[in-house]
């Protein structure tokens, strides 16, 4: 076959340096794990390796936002039209756990969480799906995904959602990679987790963007729990950060108290967790010295109930000192940018749950923004076809004025079928 024919067959998106990339990431992470492991003496014996993950697939029928990225830089590129657009995800997830015991109890785990997605539908080609996909990539420090393929009404990837090696002793863990770090104890909102933001109107609840980071938790001495946090400085949404974060159990309260430096910013913040008579209660409250902006405060406040006949209750208020209370300030700019995730000052939501039977649920979200009185809902019902299988059909249905919060999003339904294994 001559050489011009076999650059047809190539997708035109894939060049040597992206597909060599995640590979070389992948034997950085074994050599760090084979490093330390036979530094420490590790027992390559008793290597074990766990395998798991899930086959999804979410479809999904809305109107375009008329936003585009472009509109950051250009306020006058909305999109052409507010179409009909219709999304399908196949997702297939990949989740290995390799542990390599050393002595004295220690061990290293290499943690692999690997995807194949493939997007189908004419929602690929809008401005939301680009300026969705640009904010997950401004998130990185590195690049650990591939475009295969990326057509019209076609965007096929895969990715290493996580990748991380963690050494667990049981004085200390350190974990250096792309994780989770989950800071915060908001349902919907989670003020003082300054790593994995979460957007509370997203289709996957489930579904966090990654941190890369340097990872050190200090276990237990006497009854204090230490961690700190590096990031390094990458794209616009992942800066170089120091942190840090102390908590104890104070009479069957969880207390903390972290700080720290995001870019140039300073932060110091406060949660608090634990049971008042059969009622879990919850807090969190951060303070952000901004260099580029006016200092702010955020805070949130829930408390959740379980009810009689499985009825569970969550009721929750936050507070944005980052937002604005008139829609015509709103920092439209910023939150396509995903710098922001709430345009609003203050809200209030609520989250409900009902057994109808054991095998089907009901689940309900909606978030009210006190003061442009725009209301996002999200009704649910999940069904568990098997013990692997669940079943999910649902809404996202958002009531307002065009430029409101809650009232420029368009109305989306949604049915999605999860094999886990």
């Amino acid at each position: 076959m001559e050489k011009s024919q076999m650059k047809k067959l190539l997708p035109k998106q894939v060049s040597d340096r992206n597909t060599k990339r995640p590979l070389c990431v992948l034997d950085a992470l074994v050599l760090l794990i084979l490093f330390p492991a036979m530094v420490f003496g590790a027992d390559f014996t008793n290597i074990k390796t766990d395998v798991s993950g899930y086959v999804k697939s979410l479809n999904f029928v809305t109107r375009t936002s008329l936003l585009t990225p472009e509109f950051v830089d250009r306020p006058t590129a909305f999109a052409k039209e507010n179409s009909n657009v219709f999304n399908s995800l196949e997702r297939a997830r990949f989740q290995i756990r390799t542990s390599v015991p050393m002595k004295n109890n220690k061990r290293a785990v290499l943690k692999i969480d690997y995807d194949h997605q493939p997007y189908f539908g004419t929602f690929v080609s809008t401005g939301d799906f680009r300026t969705a996909k640009k904010q997950s990539e401004d998130r990185q420090f590195l690049d650990l995904s591939q475009t295969l393929v990326e057509e019209d009404n076609i965007f096929y990837e895969h990715r290493l959602y996580r990748a991380s090696l963690a050494y667990e002793s049981d004085l200390f863990d350190l974990e250096i990679g792309r994780q989770q770090i989950p800071w915060g104890v908001g349902h919907f909102f989670t003020p003082t987790d300054l790593f994995n933001p979460f957007n509370p109107t997203q289709i996957e609840l489930e579904e966090r963007d990654g941190v890369d980071a340097v990872n050190f938790t200090l276990k237990n001495t006497k009854g204090f729990k230490t961690q700190l946090v590096y990031t390094p400085g990458g794209r616009k949404l992942h800066p170089q950060r120091y942190l840090g974060r102390i908590s104890r159990d104070v009479k069957g309260y969880e207390i903390g108290i972290l700080g720290g430096r995001v870019k140039r910013d300073h932060v110091i913040g406060t949660d608090l967790q634990g049971n008042v008579r059969g009622s879990a209660v919850r807090g969190e409250f951060l303070f952000r010295e901004a260099e580029l902006e006016k200092d702010f405060f955020k805070f949130t406040v829930n408390a959740d109930y379980n009810l009689p006949h499985n009825i569970y209750v969550l009721m929750e208020y936050h507070f944005n000192g980052q937002g604005r209370r008139d829609p015509d300030d709103y920092q439209i700019d910023r939150f396509i940018r995903g710098e922001i995730q709430q345009l609003g000052k203050n809200f209030l939501a609520l989250s409900l749950g009902y057994d109808l039977t054991s095998l089907i649920r009901f689940e309900y979200r909606t978030i009210y923004n006190l003061n442009d009185t725009s209301l996002f809902m999200r009704p649910e019902i999940q069904y568990e076809l098997m013990s692997n299988v669940l079943l999910a059909a649902g809404s996202q249905l958002f009531v307002g004025a065009n430029n409101d919060e809650f009232g420029r999003p368009k109305n989306l339904f949604f049915g999605e079928v999860k094999y886990s294994y």
